[in-house]
């Protein structure tokens, strides 16, 4: 049901109800899900001061209309209503078709939703009747609640709300305190990204932003041990490395000369010369008592005899 419909039933009544200033209740709210689809909930009801023994359906026939004329769109929820100091019903549908809510409209202005480029915008009078062309009539109608109000609820941020109070994506209209009697509201019809995802990224980019820091620390640290006994250049201690001045090729073991191999003493037999005996030279001279070969150096072998005929 439109709670504008609902309202019709306090159009009804106003001729019989006029001593009932200041006791019914009527708040409504809407929650746009897209262009083609909205949530709305009405709560309708009237001081169970006012009501005495009757129910509010029994109530309302003795009043000449019945809570079951109320036009309830397919799909939608009728419940009894009850709280400290009123009683009346509770209306409620999800994934409305938003234009079914205009045809079971009786005001002037019905309830209408459109999209414009990025921004939904929502439209609608006659929530307490007091969008009648006549102005007694319409103080008459609005005098009738003690509390009436219209909530909108968007996808995105409210943008523009004459007379509402705002808070994010919801506008309220308190219906007794403005002059206005057709409420509008103008938001994004993008959520946007919540704030949630937002706080979690900021939250993992500090996080890596940590461990990268950790990572370059670890690596100094362990890079440090290796270099902790070199000295400085130039300094004592210090060895000159290769390509620097200074360095020298370090010598090899190995490298050393190694001494000569003596060739095997050939045989001189027959050549006057015996191996091991020191060769002399030219004739032998007889050696004087006293006297030594002591230049430290060994005669040749002797020259072979000459041939002779015979």
């Amino acid at each position: 049901m439109n709670a504008k419909r609902a309202l019709g039933v306090v159009g009804v009544l106003l001729a019989v109800m006029v001593a009932l200033t200041g006791c019914v209740k009527l708040n409504m709210s809407v929650k746009v899900n897209n262009e083609k689809s909205v949530d709305y909930e009405v709560v309708y009801a009237i001081q169970k001061s006012v009501l005495g023994e009757k129910s509010f359906d029994e109530f309302m026939e003795s009043n000449g209309s019945g809570s079951q004329q109320m036009d309830v769109p397919d799909g939608a929820t009728v419940v009894d209503y009850e709280d400290e100091k009123y009683k009346g019903k509770r209306i409620t549908a999800a994934n409305l078709d938003p234009a079914k809510l205009a045809e079971s409209s009786s005001s002037e202005n019905p309830f209408e939703l459109k999209k414009e480029g990025d921004f939904y915008v929502l439209s609608m009078g006659g929530v307490t009747g007091a969008d009648s062309s006549d102005p007694q009539a319409s103080s008459m109608a609005k005098s009738m609640f003690d509390e009436a109000s219209v909530k909108f609820t968007f996808p995105g941020k409210v943008v523009e709300a004459k007379g509402a109070t705002v808070d994010g994506n919801t506008a309220t209209f308190d219906m007794l305190s403005i002059n206005e009697t057709v409420v509008q509201a103008k938001a994004e019809a993008n959520a946007g990204v919540p704030m949630w995802i937002i706080w979690t990224l900021v939250a993992l980019l500090v996080i890596a932003a940590a461990l990268v820091l950790l990572f370059v620390l670890l690596r100094r640290k362990s890079a440090q041990p290796a270099l902790a006994g070199a000295a400085p250049y130039g300094q004592p201690g210090y060895a000159p490395q290769p390509g620097q001045e200074g360095y020298q090729q370090p010598v090899q073991q190995d490298s050393y000369p190694q001494q000569p191999v003596q060739a095997p003493q050939q045989n001189w037999a027959g050549q006057g010369y015996t191996p091991g005996a020191p060769p002399a030279q030219g004739p032998q001279q007889p050696q004087q008592p006293g006297q030594n070969h002591d230049d430290g150096q060994s005669p040749p072998p002797p020259a072979a005899p000459p041939a002779t005929g015979a």
